[in-house]
């Protein structure tokens, strides 16, 4: 809750954890804090989880739609309940549930499981047909 924090590896003595390092799952690191010249003679143990929401699932990963359906996001069959569909595998823009499904498109979903979103976008390539008029 303060700032002048110092991360360490051990309750004493240990090295300084630079604040880029990547946190690994079930490690503990021991907080100081710093007032001026003087740091904390005891340090703050602290045991961290680093989740990972699972990849979502499909019996279908290759979709197919009618234009006249007028299908949109929401209509994309996956297994899990808290999807969220975005426009690449990494990064890229959520997609609203109501946005129209495009013929040809791949969409990426992630599944948010807490705070935790899955590291991989399960992909969905989809088809839009339109009959012809008869």
């Amino acid at each position: 809750n303060e700032t002048g924090v110092t991360f360490y590896t051990a309750a004493t003595g240990g090295t300084v954890v630079p604040s880029t390092t990547a946190l690994v799952d079930g490690t503990t690191y021991y907080a100081s804090l710093t007032v001026g010249t003087c740091e904390s003679s005891v340090r703050l143990a602290i045991t961290v989880t680093v989740g990972n929401a699972a990849t979502p699932t499909t019996t279908d990963a290759t979709q197919d739609f009618c234009l006249a359906d007028a299908s949109t996001v929401a209509d994309l069959q996956v297994n899990e309940t808290g999807v969220t569909f975005y426009t690449a595998a990494t990064g890229g823009t959520a997609i609203s549930p109501t946005t129209a499904l495009v013929n040809g498109t791949t969409y990426y979903a992630s599944l948010t499981v807490g705070t935790c979103e899955s590291a991989t976008r399960l992909a969905i390539t989809i088809t839009v047909g339109n009959a012809s008029t008869p």
